[in-house]
């Protein structure tokens, strides 16, 4: 009797918690779905800032890395420029060393020669006039043999000696010219040498640099590149839970949810008047 009473006072009573089960469960569905999607938005922008920031610094990086390269390539080219130019520097040196030696060996032999003929023909000279002043019958030939013309064996020697004289001035001249080329030629060298050795070490250390730089942006580059990784395996990783292509988008998904609780709310009020 107490059972068919509560039928009779309330026919609807199962069917409106049934109604009142399926609109419970579809708001615990939307809010399940309205954290998840918040959670999605929430990492996957996080994520994607992050793979944004950190392609900038790999773009970066490999301007920095190509930058060194680049710098040590120019360099290492200038280098090899300078090591050419102090090899030839050397080797001009050493020819121009080489010959000025046998130069100078000429010159001292040349010298010799023509120091030690002025001499003898000065001693000749010397001794040819002892020779006809001392004779009193040869003064009438020795006057005739020291005429101006040069003839006689005297003036022979005399122009004789003048030239051998002037051979040596000339010779001596030559030879201080020359000694004077070698050493301006020697000491230009020398300061070409010093300030091309100097310009070549400061490259190298330029080198240096850009090689320390280029390892550090190798590293650099290998750093970001492994986090990159990771931000893209976990946008990979968030892609199943977070987009669906076939299905539809939470906000048509909503819409849908909301006009079945809403029809489910106005079929449990039909219900409730009705019992």
């Amino acid at each position: 009797m107490s059972l068919a009473y509560s039928a009779a006072a309330d026919p609807f009573g199962k069917v409106r918690t049934m109604v009142e089960d399926m609109i419970a469960k579809l708001q615990h569905e939307a809010a399940e779905e309205a954290t998840q999607k918040a959670f999605c938005d929430e990492e996957t922008g996080k994520s994607e800032k992050s793979k944004s920031d950190k392609e900038g610094k790999l773009e970066k990086t490999n301007a920095r890395i190509e930058a060194s390269e680049a710098g040590i390539a120019k360099l290492s080219e200038q280098v090899s420029t300078l090591s050419t130019e102090l090899s030839e520097i050397d080797g001009a040196v050493k020819t121009a060393t080489t010959l000025r030696q046998q130069e100078g060996s000429a010159f001292r032999v040349a010298e010799k020669d023509f120091s030690e003929s002025q001499d003898a023909c000065a001693q000749a000279i010397e001794v040819l006039r002892e020779y006809y002043e001392g004779a009193a019958a040869s003064l009438v030939q020795v006057g005739a043999n020291a005429g101006r013309d040069g003839s006689g064996i005297i003036g022979l020697l005399e122009v004789a000696e003048s030239d051998f004289a002037k051979l040596l001035a000339d010779s001596r001249s030559s030879e201080d010219v020359a000694e004077t080329e070698f050493k301006k030629m020697t000491q230009e060298n020398k300061v070409a040498k010093a300030t091309k050795e100097a310009e070549r070490k400061g490259k190298e250390s330029e080198i240096k640099t850009l090689q320390t730089a280029l390892a550090n942006g190798n590293e650099d580059k290998e750093g970001v590149s492994t986090e990159l990784d990771a931000v893209l395996a976990y946008l990979s990783e968030l892609k199943p839970q977070c987009e669906t292509k076939k299905a539809p988008s939470y906000a048509e998904k909503k819409a849908k949810r909301d006009q079945e609780i809403d029809g489910l709310k106005n079929a449990l009020e039909i219900l409730s008047e009705s019992a």
